[in-house]
């Protein structure tokens, strides 16, 4: 528990707005309803923010998940495994989630396509079904929010927290997941990569430390 406490109280730049951000989307849901929310942002939109959600949506892709593991593994094989650990965990539970437990729930495309017309983004044909929870949401936090334990300045973990926050959002702006989706992906993340760091910290062992060294073979003749 305690290093769990130090790992959010070195990250609070970065977890503290997401707590903000979970607790008030919530509130919302609560309120309002999901399907409500999403018709009201799904009227939110400009040209600029078509570009760039359709451009940025990509960083929750699972393939930038396992370029990160490859990159980690020049810091150790510590963190290396520790974010590979990571990724196939949530894997496996967003996977239960969409296809094990709530199969029958439809994205907001495949819901609303015979009772109300929402609006898709040229060039992004949003999948139909499978929408709870969020994988790239769970993808995109795990990743910044463990960027964010590898760095000490406190304004660069909060623009961690802004970029992954806008991956997520990019997911209901291109009509991909309803809110719901989003927090739950993202919430999931987040709790499974702080236990999973805390416990790596746990263990001692020289060879978990080692990192990866290219050395080019050099003949003399």
């Amino acid at each position: 528990m305690a290093r769990i406490q130090k790992v959010i109280s070195d990250n609070v730049f970065f977890i503290l707005p997401f707590i903000l951000i979970i607790v008030s989307a919530a509130f919302f849901l609560g309120i309002y309803g999901n399907n409500s929310i999403f018709l009201y942002l799904n009227r939110i939109h400009s040209p600029v923010a078509d570009y760039l959600f359709l451009k940025i949506t990509h960083l929750g892709d699972g393939t930038v998940a396992f370029l990160l593991v490859l990159i980690l593994l020049w810091i150790s094989l510590r963190e290396a495994l520790t974010f590979l650990t990571i990724t196939l965990i949530l894997i496996i539970i967003v996977t239960i989630l969409k296809r094990g437990i709530f199969p029958e729930l439809d994205r907001p495309a495949g819901y609303f396509e015979t009772s109300e017309v929402i609006r898709l983004i040229n060039g992004y044909d949003p999948p139909r079904r499978y929408t709870f929870p969020s994988g790239h949401s769970a993808t995109v936090y795990s990743i910044f929010l463990y960027l964010s334990f590898l760095i000490r300045r406190q304004w660069l973990k909060f623009t961690l927290f802004l970029i992954a926050f806008s991956v997520s959002y990019s997911r209901i702006y291109l009509s991909a997941h309803f809110p719901a989706d989003a927090v739950a992906g993202s919430l999931i993340a987040v709790t499974i990569t702080i236990l999973c760091y805390s416990v790596s910290r746990q263990i001692q062992n020289s060879w978990f430390d080692k990192k990866l060294m290219l050395k080019p073979k050099i003949q003399f003749r």
